[in-house]
């Protein structure tokens, strides 16, 4: 039997009403006694009926799963609800849904016990813990049931399932920005920085206004169509923002986190890197990332709507695995990658003028830093995330800010 919404359909005892029904058809044939015929006609329509109705019931009940994709921080709790339908006129008895968590560790999943009238349906739900970070697969939703006298019971499979993405877990960072220099596009005081795309407000003309900011159409309805400079026209005005994007370049290659503590510290560094793309979310601000491996180079460049992508990708990204870079989701893939210093140092060269680019990773040797400073020619910003036992210094050669990130704790630096 083909269902195109389930994956998998058993009805047990199916050789129950073959042999059952010949066995019976036989005795009917070949005995002459009316009373045992009329019980063998009554036995056969059950047999057949219970099978028909099973039949029934595979075919018209359905399972809907009201989000095919949920997203949530690790150690988050989720909700999950499946909705059971049956869209047939007869009424299933004594169902038994439940749905599978699969690396999940669930809190209150407990199997539904149900009756469904025809045309009627149930909602499923459950808790689970977001333990770990990673892609997920939830269910599939599995059906027990059978038809009314129970002959025939049937398991059923649900095709749909959700994919679940667990984020790295949700942490604060606060980083001043250095000389002023925002994370991205903010708003400023500075009328130097009016950003013609974003109109505010319109104001009368001032002598010494320039030409081009005059709306035209603005002054013509206010002023009955006379155009005149006797303070009929109308000037517009924009908000000011300074233009400044974050890109993040996250150091995985496993070789260079030294020490017991090199898993940890390498979750805690994709934990740094969430919560600075989140930070510049908050603020409206167009943000990138560059993740870096010896076998691979994934660049997402910053843009207004690459959150998401950046999170997925830190979702998915697996440190204790090599890179399969058949599967990688980047943008740009770089073949031979060399040190990550060396990479973060051609990547920088390629960003646009004003960019933010902070260093997410181990602590670099001073030749580096050094070399590094090259980008400031740019016009860049270098700042440093770095994570090591050692107490550090405030400062980089070159002035450069760099920041401890603290190996525990909500607060990242």
């Amino acid at each position: 039997m083909k269902n195109p919404g389930w994956d998998k359909i058993r009805i047990q005892r199916k050789e129950l009403a073959l042999w059952g029904t010949a066995a019976l058809a036989l005795v009917f044939l070949f005995t002459p006694i009316a009373y045992v015929q009329l019980l063998c006609l009554l036995f056969i329509f059950i047999l057949t009926g219970s099978r028909f109705y099973t039949e029934y019931l595979v075919r018209k009940i359905r399972v809907n799963r009201i989000d095919t994709e949920l997203r949530v921080f690790r150690h988050d709790w989720i909700h999950v609800e499946i909705k059971i339908e049956n869209q047939g006129f007869l009424p299933a008895f004594m169902l038994v849904a439940g749905d599978m968590p699969g690396q999940l560790a669930v809190f209150k999943m407990t199997k539904t016990f149900c009756t469904l009238t025809g045309g009627s349906w149930v909602l499923i739900n459950w808790e689970g813990l977001c333990s770990d970070r990673g892609v997920f697969s939830i269910g599939p939703a599995v059906i027990r049931g059978a038809d009314p006298l129970g002959l025939f019971p049937f398991h059923l499979t649900a095709k749909e399932t959700t994919k679940l993405y667990v984020y790295p877990s949700l942490r604060s960072i606060t980083i001043k920005a250095s000389k002023g220099i925002p994370l991205g596009n903010m708003s400023s005081a500075n009328p130097l920085y009016e950003d013609i795309t974003r109109s505010r407000s319109l104001r009368p003309y001032n002598p010494g206004d320039e030409l081009r900011r005059i709306n035209w159409k603005a002054s013509a309805r206010a002023s009955g169509g006379a155009k005149t400079l006797s303070g009929s026209l109308l000037v517009n005005e924009y908000d000011a923002t300074k233009s400044s994007p974050l890109m993040i370049f996250l150091n995985m290659e496993r070789s260079e986190y030294k020490g017991k503590m090199r898993n940890a510290y390498m979750e805690r560094t994709i934990e740094a890197a969430a919560a600075l793309c989140l930070n510049a979310s908050q603020n409206r601000q167009e943000v990138g990332i560059i993740i870096y491996t010896s076998d691979d180079v994934v660049v997402i460049k910053p843009s207004a709507f690459s959150l998401i992508p950046i999170l997925e990708r830190l979702a998915v990204f697996d440190w204790s695995t090599p890179v399969n870079t058949t599967t990688v989701l980047s943008e740009n893939t770089l073949e031979n990658a060399l040190a990550s210093w060396v990479t973060m140092l051609e990547q920088g060269k390629c960003l646009s003028y004003g960019t933010r680019y902070i260093y997410a990773g181990p602590n670099l040797v001073d030749e580096a830093y050094v070399n590094l400073n090259v980008l400031k020619n740019y016009y860049l910003t270098l700042e440093y995330l770095v994570i090591d036992e050692r107490k550090l210094s405030y400062l980089v050669p070159g002035k450069s800010p760099r920041y401890q990130v603290k190996e525990s704790g909500y607060e990242i630096v």
